[in-house]
């Protein structure tokens, strides 16, 4: 039997889907296609053009300049730091209990002759060989007494642990927290009571003040005693011919506060003169005064146990300073013998050592900063 002939392929389905494809491609060609509107302005507007802040920056300093910059601080602080003190050669330079100075090896010093004495008011009023002019500085403590009541502490005092000071019927004191007079068993808190209060006086006066003063004669006291003035040559103190006119020395008058030796005197002597400073003009802009601070805790050693650059100062300078008993006119050189009252103390300083003092602390300054800016 015949096979009956296969029908032709349409091409319809083939037209419809090019049709689809072309309206499908239209479509999204026209979506991606900016719409915008424009819209003129009548008047048109003006744009003003804007100020621009010129800002001048300073320039960044370059280290070398920074370096010669505190190389010439440090000439003109040790330059003047014993200058301000002796600009007439012949005046003297007064060296007091409260602060330490520096002064040329051509210098003239004067030293006040203080005598201290624990006696009582009356005992030194009576004394036939003080002047009534004799300046003199009493230091004591006066005692108060008060009645009141254990209530009116109580309602009073806000602290409870306050150590009160009874003085009891037969003379003897007795001192005790408040907290504990309340809380006995047999208290009376409005019995009269005597509580006796101390308060630290110092007074600064003449002899013959002394006399007329509303003090006690029988008040203990401790008198410092101004028997006037000594004055001395540094050069004939020192007596070292071969130290040249210029070297620098640090006077300090022993007292009762020198508990560190003499270690102590050189780094508080240090750290307090070069903290105060000195006005010079032109040294650099923006700065009054020039001055480096030396940390308390510059002495100590290294993390690595080696000595610290002002440790190895300060070791130099115990080991050779002079001493010099003003009372006895004599030398000595052992820094474990210092007494209070009659030494002074006197450690050379070459200009040169005092500079690099000044450079290496300015230098560690200027270091922090730099640092402290860079974490910002």
């Amino acid at each position: 039997m015949a096979k009956s002939a296969r029908p032709a392929p349409s091409l319809i389905p083939a037209v419809l889907a090019l049709i689809v494809l072309f309206v499908l491609g239209y479509i999204l060609f026209a979506d991606l296609q900016p719409s915008r509107t424009e819209h003129t302005v009548n008047p048109p507007f003006e744009l003003d053009d804007p100020e621009l802040e010129i800002i001048n920056e300073a320039p960044i300093m370059p280290a070398q300049d920074q370096q010669q910059i505190i190389a010439e601080e440090a000439a003109s602080f040790v330059e003047q730091l014993a200058a301000d003190d002796e600009a007439d050669e012949t005046t003297a330079v007064t060296i007091n209990e409260q602060q330490g100075e520096f002064v040329r090896h051509d210098g003239i010093i004067a030293i006040p002759k203080l005598e201290h004495r624990n006696t009582t008011v009356g005992e030194l009023s009576q004394d036939k060989t003080l002047a009534a002019d004799t300046p003199v500085i009493l230091q004591f403590t006066e005692t108060e007494k008060q009645t009141t009541t254990l209530q009116a502490l109580d309602d009073s005092i806000e602290d409870k642990k306050q150590i009160i000071t009874l003085e009891q019927k037969d003379g003897t004191r007795r001192q005790a927290p408040l907290a504990d007079l309340l809380n006995e068993k047999d208290a009376d808190k409005n019995a009269s009571i005597t509580v006796i209060k101390e308060h630290n006086r110092t007074e600064q006066l003449t002899i013959g003040e002394l006399a007329e003063s509303d003090i006690s004669s029988s008040q203990k006291v401790i008198a410092t005693i101004n028997q006037g003035i000594e004055e001395l040559s540094v050069k004939d103190i020192v007596q070292a011919g071969e130290l040249p006119d210029n070297a620098l020395f640090y006077l300090h008058r022993v007292t009762e506060r020198d508990r560190q030796g003499l270690w102590g005197i050189i780094q508080s002597g240090l750290i307090q003169r070069f903290r105060q400073g000195l006005a010079l003009e032109g040294i650099s802009r923006n700065k009054e005064l020039a001055r480096v601070t030396i940390p308390a805790d510059a002495d100590e050693p290294l993390p690595t146990g080696l000595s610290s650059f002002l440790g190895k100062v300060l070791n130099k300078k115990v080991t050779s300073s002079y001493i010099y008993n003003f009372s006895t006119h004599t030398m000595g050189h052992d820094p474990n013998l210092i007494h209070p009252g009659q030494q002074l103390i006197l450690i050379h300083f070459s200009p040169n050592e005092l500079k690099q003092i000044y450079v290496f602390f300015a230098e560690q300054r200027n270091e922090q900063a730099q640092s402290f800016a860079i974490s910002q």
